[in-house]
């Protein structure tokens, strides 16, 4: 961990002082902070920064207490009521190309949380693949990613630590919205992403919007106090809904933020927020939150080993 950053605070401003004022209040507990961060994604360094504080408040409080944990009956694992999140409201997601009919509140949501042996910028490095079905193998079938901004740009800034300033909201859907100011800070990608069969239902490719945020933010740390930490934010959703041959099966819609934050010990905590709206099973089934749960952990328990050199994939 880096509580001082002589070179960071040269070529980084603080997020406060981008905002010319005291920083905005942080969202509070695990609902409001993953909402906030669906909606505040684009917003300034001052509120993007915010969100992450009140995530990692929930985390000092009570969430690290589900860290590494699944959901289920077994020793060790914690009930699913303890993953549960609250639902999306249309506000929170309206300003995403969204197709199709959507009813937000039926995606149903839920966290899992890991603690990674791996420095943030290496996370980040596989992260940013293209080949997500090799870093995730038990995730997806086939995928494959096309960069819309230049990701040497947003990966050469986590190498150098020198992350441009967001100082004003963005609105990266607007017609007129040039991205290129911002490209050491945001990285913009389009997926076609076919997942893996679940329960006998294969579903066939399909769209997937993947947005990244990256820097270096201001952290209220109880044990360490105030420092300065990587972040990496990863925001997801479906532009329509998909469906099996047999259209009995499907995804109507999926949203899901991603959070890795900067640990001391060269570690770093991923958080994973999901919504989804399955077609042909209820969103809140227990099977499906807590595959939703248990999918998610693999998905950091394999990064992680992938990180430290317990398991090894192919170069690009």
């Amino acid at each position: 961990m880096r509580t001082s950053r002589l070179l960071a605070a040269l070529l980084v401003v603080s997020f406060a002082a981008l905002a010319g004022c005291r920083p905005p209040p942080a969202p509070e507990g695990l609902d409001d902070s993953t909402s906030y961060m669906m909606r505040e994604f684009y917003k300034s360094d001052a509120v993007f920064g915010a969100g992450i504080q009140g995530f990692m408040n929930w985390y000092f409080d009570e969430g690290f207490e589900l860290t590494g944990v699944g959901a289920g009956d077994e020793e060790g694992q914690e009930p699913l009521d303890s993953f549960t999140i609250g639902d999306l409201v249309w506000e929170d997601v309206a300003h995403f190309p969204l197709e199709g009919n959507r009813t937000i509140e039926n995606a149903k949501g839920v966290v899992s949380l890991a603690e990674m042996e791996c420095v943030w910028t290496r996370a980040e490095d596989f992260l940013l693949r293209p080949d997500q079905d090799t870093v995730f193998d038990s995730s997806w079938e086939e995928y494959a990613r096309t960069y819309v901004t230049p990701r040497e740009d947003f990966q050469t800034a986590s190498a150098n630590g020198e992350f441009g300033p967001i100082a004003e909201d963005l609105e990266p859907f607007a017609e007129d919205f040039d991205p290129t100011p911002y490209g050491t800070s945001l990285l913009f990608t389009e997926n076609v992403a076919n997942p893996a069969t679940v329960a006998g239902v294969d579903l066939p490719a399909y769209d997937l919007m993947l947005d990244l945020r990256h820097g270096v933010v201001p952290l209220s740390d109880p044990d360490q106090g105030d420092v300065e930490v990587g972040v990496l934010a990863i925001l997801t959703y479906n532009l329509a809904p998909v469906y099996a041959n047999n259209g009995g099966n499907g995804l109507i819609q999926s949203y899901s933020v991603e959070i890795n934050v900067e640990r001391p010990g060269d570690k770093t905590l991923r958080m994973l927020a999901v919504w989804a709206e399955p077609l042909g099973v209820d969103a809140d089934s227990d099977f499906v939150l807590r595959y939703a749960v248990n999918q998610s952990l693999t998905a950091s328990n394999r990064l992680s080993d992938i990180c430290s050199g317990v398991v090894d994939i192919p170069a690009e």
